[in-house]
């Protein structure tokens, strides 16, 4: 998987969205909400990186104390929810 282009991070009332710019990428629908940790791992990929739920299981595992299975889950749901809004692909 990898970072599809013309996604950017922007605080909304206090809270942390990725957002689509330019007119190619105009879709509201491709709202995405992120906490804290997926906050962290957006950061921690560079664009055009391609990465794995794997590496961002220990993404989360270095940063973070938590067991391996919640690391996974939380990995593997950031994934989905952003497959799924269109800001990444495989």
């Amino acid at each position: 998987m990898r970072k599809r282009q013309g996604f950017v991070l922007r605080s909304v009332c206090g809270e942390q969205f990725l957002i689509a710019e330019g007119e190619e990428n105009i879709d509201f629908g491709n709202l995405v909400s992120m906490n804290e940790s997926s906050v962290f791992l957006w950061n921690s990929i560079a664009d055009g990186q391609e990465f794995t739920v794997d590496t961002l299981v220990d993404t989360l595992l270095s940063e973070y104390d938590v067991p391996y299975d919640k690391a996974r889950e939380d990995a593997e749901d950031l994934c989905n929810d952003m497959l799924r809004g269109g800001v990444i692909v495989e």
